[in-house]
């Protein structure tokens, strides 16, 4: 690697030269080498106390929306079925005349 750091950029990071190029390569699935060696890059995920706690809030209401969408559809399934005469699920209770 050649050159100096420009201005502002973090200590210990330094520019690539033209002739450090040559060191970048490409295999047939399209991974990035640098000088024989895969470079992996991994991007994490930080979220700050706020964030974390509106997303466990989000989470909580999905699974609870889900759960509420599953007993409404069961009970049309149950309502449904009763009305053909098919007794699967458990049928309301029929008022007296």
């Amino acid at each position: 690697m050649t050159g100096a750091t420009p201005e502002g950029w973090p200590p210990g990071v330094t520019p690539i030269g033209t002739e450090d190029l040559e060191k970048l390569e490409l295999n047939g699935r399209n991974q990035l080498f640098w000088d024989g060696k895969r470079i992996e890059v991994r991007n994490r995920l930080d979220l700050t106390r706020i964030q974390k706690t509106f997303a466990v809030i989000v989470s909580v209401f999905a699974v609870l929306g889900a759960m509420g969408g599953f007993v409404t559809g069961l009970n049309n399934a149950s309502i449904f079925l009763c009305a053909r005469d098919i007794h699967w699920l458990s049928c309301p209770v029929q008022a007296g005349p």
